[in-house]
């Protein structure tokens, strides 16, 4: 196990295991998220923290996700008996990743380690209604016994605390957060409006919708449209092709962070018309690089997009609605740079990236005392 040294810059550090699913430079949002924040915090001596990745699923399957995740669950319980860490961090998102982290979150529990609920996924609402019983009881547990959570938003604030109400006081309100840019986006050389859409192809992230709405644009010879993400890529590409826009719908599949910026920095109509979010690291960052973005009103989106000011918001599954606000960016260049605009002023004032360790930071800072308290507060109890 990568140990955290407590005296390595000086003082000692709050220590920090931060449970993800791929690991470094992994696909998916929580994986890009804890990238960016391991990144800011190395070398931050004022913050007096460190953490590294525990690796909870990882590529391949069933068969050697299982074999990830008891690796995982070894390497807490050594953390705790050999005093190598401090915090548990567990990004909690819906399904297998619940059931994962029921699992990580009792073995923390019974060896005394804090750990802090960081809560992502947009269908854990739903997923959470629909559990058994007996598993709705052990995700209340998990947020019940956590010493500090973290939401995206207000309205993932509400399910919680209407769920577990006497976890109110623990929540913390934290956005997502992305790097700036850096640079300047670069004009398309033909004058065509370049749209451009980030995330798992397939039905939750309304792929379909998105490409029968391009259908309806096809009167125009303006527009381009690049469909990123992994998933169903050759599905999507075929029926691109079956609605007559293959000819200018590009599907160049997963993209890692450095050909995302790419593409971002010739993008000037950003597009995610999910039917369930918890709050999308790819509309942040359109922000930063102040593209205007047209979404659906789902999760955390409504709370960052606000309609006919930074962006459009049209409802999940209406394929006319979706097309009439490309539309609307599409032949209007003027629109695009006002709300891009303040796409990334936003971005700058909200959801900054160095702006966020801190944050974060504090929160792992104040759960540990907590628990320490906690602790004193028992064996004193014991005494008398």
């Amino acid at each position: 196990m990568n140990v955290i040294d407590r005296k390595a810059v000086g003082k000692q550090v709050l220590r920090v295991l931060l449970a993800t699913p791929f690991g470094a430079q992994g696909r998916g949002g929580i994986d890009r998220l804890v990238d960016l924040i391991v990144s800011g915090l190395d070398g931050n001596e004022e913050l007096a923290t460190r953490a590294v990745r525990l690796v909870t699923r990882g590529e391949g399957g069933l068969p050697k996700g299982s074999f990830v995740f008891a690796a995982a669950l070894a390497r807490l319980w050594r953390a705790a008996r050999e005093n190598q860490a401090d915090l548990l961090h567990i990004n909690l998102a819906s399904r297998g990743s619940t059931y994962r982290k029921l699992i990580l979150a009792a073995l923390a529990h019974r060896l005394g380690m804090p750990y802090v609920v960081h809560l992502h996924s947009g269908r854990f609402d739903r997923f959470w209604a629909d559990s058994r019983p007996e598993i709705a009881r052990a995700i209340n547990g998990l947020f019940a016994n956590s010493n500090a959570i973290i939401v995206l938003g207000e309205s993932w604030k509400k399910i919680v605390c209407d769920r577990v109400p006497q976890a109110r006081d623990k929540i913390n309100v934290l956005a997502n957060a992305t790097l700036p840019s850096g640079c300047e986006r670069a004009p398309a050389s033909d004058g065509r409006a370049r749209i451009t859409f980030l995330g798992k192809i397939g039905p939750n992230k309304g792929t379909r919708e998105l490409l029968q709405a391009l259908a309806t644009l096809s009167d125009r010879s303006d527009w381009v449209a690049t469909i990123c993400g992994n998933g169903a890529v050759e599905e999507a590409r075929m029926f691109a092709n079956t609605l007559g826009i293959g000819d200018r719908t590009r599907f160049p599949g997963w993209l890692g962070v450095q050909e995302t910026a790419a593409q971002l920095r010739e993008t000037d109509i950003f597009v995610l018309p999910s039917f369930s979010e918890g709050l999308p690291m790819s509309i942040l960052e359109a922000f930063a690089w102040g593209i205007p973005v047209v979404a659906t009103p789902v999760g955390s989106i409504p709370e960052v997009v606000e309609h006919d000011r930074n962006g459009l918001i049209v409802p999940a599954g209406d394929i006319e609605a979706l097309a009439q606000g490309l539309r609307r960016f599409v032949q209007d260049p003027e629109l695009r740079r006002v709300f891009g605009k303040a796409a990334q002023q936003d971005h700058a004032a909200r959801f900054n990236i160095e702006n966020y360790v801190p944050r974060l930071a504090t929160i792992w800072h104040r759960a540990v005392s907590s628990s320490a308290s906690a602790t004193l507060r028992r064996k004193l109890a014991e005494t008398k």
